[in-house]
């Protein structure tokens, strides 16, 4: 393999060539390209490691060749020389992906498909696949015969592996040790620096500030009947964590449920109950945090894998579900989220009742999904035999009320009924200053509506 080929043979490598569907996360994707290329770059001279921080040699290619790299090394000196390759990753590691996948593209070595789901990933199938095969079976005959590897075929198996894909391979994972042990000493610096999650760069949002349903204490309290004992503090961590997703605070909150999710598919399995909760929280934490290029692909992920583990009716499916629509609605697919909420709402009615606070939440849903939809008359009677069984239920002061009332104030408005609208916002105000306090930004936002 030519070290010069690295970089396209790892996205052909990392997507499989009939389907286009990657062999990993997006994250884990975009690290092993980048691993990648700065290897390639380290080969030809033009980067090299200091510790794990990558410097720029002043070496530059021909004119006109290799603009990707280029643009990499000249990113590198422009924007901070000396930074690690974690760092790197975060900064650089989408931007390449895209790059690096629309060269192929034109090219015409693939395509790109949209997704069957609307919030799924990409797919980029190859327009030959025998031709997309062939950098996967050329990587796959060096990891059975080990005397034919050479320098760019050892990096591109150890960055597979380091990012912990090696299925694609049919390699034991126990190979990157003896790579990184032959490889070069810049090189096995890098690969060291790929085999820790790094994040990928925030993007924008249209998801930021929006109120996703948060599984704030779902760990199971009972043994765990598959044998493997729960590592020591993972429920209270997680726990804890998932609080401060609640509370506003997402940020502080990835690193503590990336920890959560690694540590529960280690000791519990990848389809084990809490290992879902606490992804379908990262996932949630990701999205909140602006981060829906990493957020929503593991959404959908997490959904598949719970309703085809644990049942579509499971409780913490039901969840994942409900999750979803709320992401559909907030990005503007109200009917899509109609469909998910009538299941959740059907089913939580039958089983909690129809007052209970999870059905509540989800009939609130429903009903935004319809106000959203244009189907002000449906919402309208929708929130009103909610806020009925809220304020009987839960009393007129608490959160859930307040919101549904609220959202009747809001629906009544964009109705053309403004004096009914006023009222409703007026008593929202009231009853959210009597439970949540004066200043509580709820609070705030239903005086704030009623000064318009």
């Amino acid at each position: 393999m030519k070290y010069t080929h690295l970089v396209p043979s790892l996205f052909s490598v990392l997507h499989d060539p009939e389907t286009g569907r990657p062999a990993a996360g997006h994250p884990a994707v975009c690290r092993a390209l980048l691993g990648g290329q700065l290897a390639e770059l380290m080969i030809a001279g033009r980067l090299a490691m200091d510790g794990e921080r990558v410097v720029v040699t002043g070496r530059r290619a021909a004119d006109g060749a290799d603009p990707t790299g280029t643009f990499v090394v000249e990113t590198l000196a422009h924007r901070g020389p000396g930074r690690s390759v974690r760092s790197w990753i975060a900064a650089l590691g989408g931007i390449l992906h895209d790059r690096v996948a629309q060269d192929l593209v034109d090219a015409g070595r693939i395509r790109r498909e949209q997704p069957r789901f609307p919030l799924g990933a990409p797919r980029w199938p190859a327009t030959d696949p025998a031709r997309g095969a062939r950098a996967r079976l050329e990587l796959r005959h060096m990891v059975a015969e080990p005397q034919a590897f050479d320098l760019a075929g050892a990096v591109a198996v150890a960055c597979v592996l380091a990012v912990g894909v090696d299925g694609v391979l049919g390699a034991d994972p126990a190979l990157l040790a003896d790579l990184v042990a032959a490889l070069p000493g810049d090189l096995a610096a890098l690969v060291g620096c790929l085999t820790d999650p790094a994040p990928v760069p925030a993007g924008a949002t249209r998801f930021a500030g929006s109120r996703l349903v948060v599984e704030s204490a779902a760990m199971q309290r009972r043994g765990d009947p598959a044998g493997g004992p729960r590592p020591r503090g993972l429920r209270d961590r997680h726990d804890a964590a998932a609080a401060l997703v609640g509370a506003g605070r997402p940020q502080e909150a990835v690193p503590l449920l990336e920890r959560a999710v690694a540590e529960a598919g280690h000791a519990l399995g990848p389809q084990h109950p809490d290992t879902l909760v606490a992804e379908g929280n990262l996932a949630v934490a990701y999205l909140a945090a602006g981060r829906p290029d990493v957020g929503i692909p593991l959404l959908v992920d997490t959904f598949d894998d719970r309703e085809r583990t644990l049942g579509a009716d499971h409780p913490v499916t039901l969840t994942a579900r409900d999750v979803l629509a709320s992401v559909h609605r907030t990005a503007g697919r109200p009917a899509e989220a109609i469909a998910h909420y009538q299941h959740v709402v059907a089913h939580r009615t039958r089983v909690l009742g129809p007052a209970h606070p999870h059905t509540l939440t989800s009939r609130l849903g429903m009903a935004l999904s319809r106000a959203d939809d244009g189907d002000l008359r449906g919402a309208l009677a929708l929130l009103g035999s909610a806020l009925r069984e809220a304020v009987d239920g839960c009393g007129p002061a608490h959160p859930l009320s307040v919101a549904i009332r609220g959202a009747q104030a809001a629906c009544l408005a964009s109705a053309g009924r403004p004096v009914e609208a006023r009222t409703e916002y007026d008593r929202a105000a009231r009853d959210a200053a009597a439970g949540l306090g004066r200043t509580h930004p709820d609070t705030l936002a239903l005086r704030a509506a009623l000064s318009v």
